[in-house]
């Protein structure tokens, strides 16, 4: 089949899929790379550029190593081992229109979103002194609420996707 041969969704997940591998390789991931990989680079003074926007809370504090933000590494870990992979095997799928990946990308979305909504928590709840201003604090939530709500479309898309597919083919079965 052509690609994109699927619904215009598949083209919106695309997208995303192939946007979010450059974000995570060249901002995420910098807080699991060795400090000798970044100091000095250009990439370094994006991620500091990047943190500088609106003061985030999470990847400052998942950079500095500090044990309250503990658990947004092991979450980093999830990304670059689980969702990493998956971007690029989903965005390859999706343009080949190979419905294979469906699962895949819905474990993606599923795990993308849940890894999200403690992140979201946490600059919810978070105190900054000085407090954020109300540009930091949209330029924070237009930076992350899309990061929860596109996985969580795709996993509900491919959910559904998934059940008409097991429904045909549960009745190519009773025939």
């Amino acid at each position: 089949m052509s690609r994109f041969a699927g619904r215009g969704l598949d083209k919106l997940w695309f997208a995303f899929l192939a946007l979010h591998i450059p974000i995570s390789l060249l901002l995420d991931m910098q807080t699991l790379y060795p400090s000798s990989w970044l100091e000095g680079t250009a990439l370094q003074r994006f991620f500091h550029w990047s943190i500088s926007l609106a003061r985030d809370p999470i990847l400052g504090g998942a950079m500095s190593g500090s044990k309250e933000f503990a658990w947004l590494r092991l979450f980093l870990y999830l990304e670059g081992g689980f969702q990493v992979p998956c971007f690029a095997i989903g965005a390859w799928g999706l343009w080949r229109n190979d419905k294979r990946v469906y699962p895949l990308i819905l474990a993606y979305g599923a795990s993308t979103a849940t890894t999200l909504i403690p992140c979201l928590g946490a600059l919810l709840t978070a105190t900054p002194k000085p407090p954020f201003t109300t540009a930091e604090y949209l330029t924070l939530l237009s930076e992350y609420i899309p990061f929860l709500l596109f996985p969580l479309g795709m996993a509900i898309d491919m959910g559904i996707k998934l059940v008409k597919i097991v429904n045909i083919a549960q009745e190519r079965k009773s025939i």
